[in-house]
């Protein structure tokens, strides 16, 4: 069984009702991909991603993947992140994600365009949603012992063009284009949106941005890869089994 993409091509539905969600694009440094009890380290570009995949970034380590309705998303060093649930095909569509920590850019796609419920970002500190969009956003996540070169835990958001809507148990607010949102955590009053400045910032990785992505907070220093018992994913091109 098959569905189609935004770019024409043919998205396959497995027999868990998955389907392959994006192709990876660009893959350096150190990368990990970890699906269920198997792995792939580097993240390769001939697996595609699908539902319930994870990707792991160590510090010089950054991916880029291209989404089935023609979302595209980077992940920078020191990040962990997660689809939680991608559907595409011609009566449902849904793109569900999860930011364990680090930064990601993200500029969406179909999905969410019809209805924005249908596209959303978890982390740890609170949950986003689209109003068709590029933004970026950091998670940082600090040991017990607490962050070192002067970092905070939570979260910033950085628009740069359409809106995003931030969500905690403290409530909701829009984020408008050309602006930055930052919560300490998961019960912070999400009430004070910033300018965005635009210039170089450096990532947890140690790695500088492009100067023309939004500075943002860091996200919490990674010691590396963690060490994992898994089996390798086996070679597969987009679109295929």
């Amino acid at each position: 069984m098959s569905s189609v993409s935004a770019q024409g091509k043919p998205t396959e539905v497995f027999a868990d009702g998955t389907f392959n969600a994006a192709e990876v694009t660009l893959s350096e440094g150190e990368t990990m991909l970890i699906r269920g009890v198997s792995f792939s380290t580097p993240v390769r570009r001939d697996v595609p991603i699908r539902s319930g995949d994870r990707i792991r970034t160590g510090r010089d380590g950054r991916v880029q993947l291209r989404f089935a309705d023609g979302a595209q998303m980077s992940i920078l060093g020191g990040s962990e992140f997660r689809v939680d649930s991608y559907v595409l095909d011609q009566d449902r569509q849904r793109s569900f994600f999860a930011l364990i920590r680090g930064s990601i850019r993200v500029i969406s796609g179909r999905i969410g365009k019809r209805d924005p419920q249908d596209w959303r970002l978890t982390t740890p500190t609170a949950t986003i949603g689209i109003r068709g969009t590029e933004f970026t956003v950091d998670q940082t996540v600090c040991p017990p012992s607490g962050c070192s070169d002067g970092l905070v835990s939570g979260l910033r958001v950085a628009v740069i063009a359409g809106r995003v809507a931030v969500t905690n148990l403290a409530g909701t607010v829009e984020v408008p284009a050309g602006a930055t949102l930052a919560l300490a955590d998961a019960q912070a009053r999400p009430g004070t949106v910033l300018p965005t400045t635009i210039s170089p910032a450096r990532t947890s990785s140690g790695r500088t941005r492009p100067a023309d992505a939004p500075k943002a907070g860091p996200s919490a220093p990674s010691p590396g890869m963690a060490p994992l018992e898994l089996q390798p994913i086996e070679q597969g091109r987009f679109g295929e089994r």
